[in-house]
């Protein structure tokens, strides 16, 4: 959630000092005023009512990608028993709303950084939500994923390496794989068009986050395969989330 300085101070001032200052307070706004995310200050960040710990630093939670998870949610949330997969999970935000807010779904979350997983299950467990219905995989891209999904949630690393020195400040302090994951920003989208299909049920639909400035390549890349596929906009009315389905 974007907050400015004060804001965010106000924020830590409230949550984490009950609303009275001190000088490690004082010391919170040091490093605010130095562009450090207030979640990590805090130690957690929201996600569509979900607390999702961030004591990891993984990366912080995006507003715009709360905006297309409760899109999905609002498709899913009436068919029944499902099965799905938070890709390059981070901090798990997306797969934590989706097993909140999808009661019959089993979520399977799998991330690159196996140093995750204790805080993935940690969310798990501060949300009230069963284990029982998680399955934690720590491995790069795809190559440890079995079985087939209804639904399959992707936030991979999309950024044009040329960009970095455009960079927000407070992205410096999030981890750069998180960011910049292949030598033109559209190296996991290619993967998921290419292997998508084997991973997904007959019903069963892939949900990428994009970077407006991406969609018309992907729709060229997309024209040569045979996936029904659109391009939802983010909350600032910029086509971002490539949506995927088998049939």
């Amino acid at each position: 959630m974007y907050l400015s300085d004060d804001a965010a101070k106000q924020k830590v001032l409230m949550e984490k000092y009950d609303g009275v200052e001190s000088d490690a307070y004082r010391a919170d706004c040091a490093r605010i005023d130095a562009h450090e995310p207030w979640e990590y200050i805090l130690g957690y960040a929201d996600f569509l009512d979900c607390h999702i710990d961030l004591s990891y630093t993984p990366m912080v939670p995006r507003d715009e990608t709360a905006f297309w998870v409760k899109r999905v949610i609002e498709e899913w949330k009436d068919k029944g028993p499902l099965t799905a997969l938070d890709a390059y999970a981070g901090s798990g935000n997306i797969g934590v709303a989706l097993m909140k807010h999808l009661s019959a779904a089993n979520v399977t979350f799998n991330e690159i950084d196996a140093n995750l997983m204790p805080q993935i299950a940690r969310s798990i467990e501060l949300n009230g939500l069963e284990a029982s219905r998680a399955i934690l995989i720590a491995g790069d891209s795809l190559e440890k994923i079995t079985g087939t999904f209804d639904v399959i949630c992707a936030n991979p690393p999309y950024v044009d390496p040329a960009g970095e020195a455009n960079m927000d400040p407070e992205m410096h302090y999030e981890p750069h794989i998180a960011f910049f994951g292949s030598a033109d920003g559209f190296g996991h989208h290619r993967e998921l068009i290419r292997e998508g299909k084997k991973y997904l049920t007959p019903r069963g639909t892939l949900y990428v986050e994009c970077d407006m400035t991406q969609v018309e390549e992907l729709k060229k890349i997309l024209a040569d395969t045979d996936w029904h596929y659109e391009f939802w906009n983010d909350p600032y009315g910029n086509e971002g989330v490539m949506v995927l389905r088998a049939e």
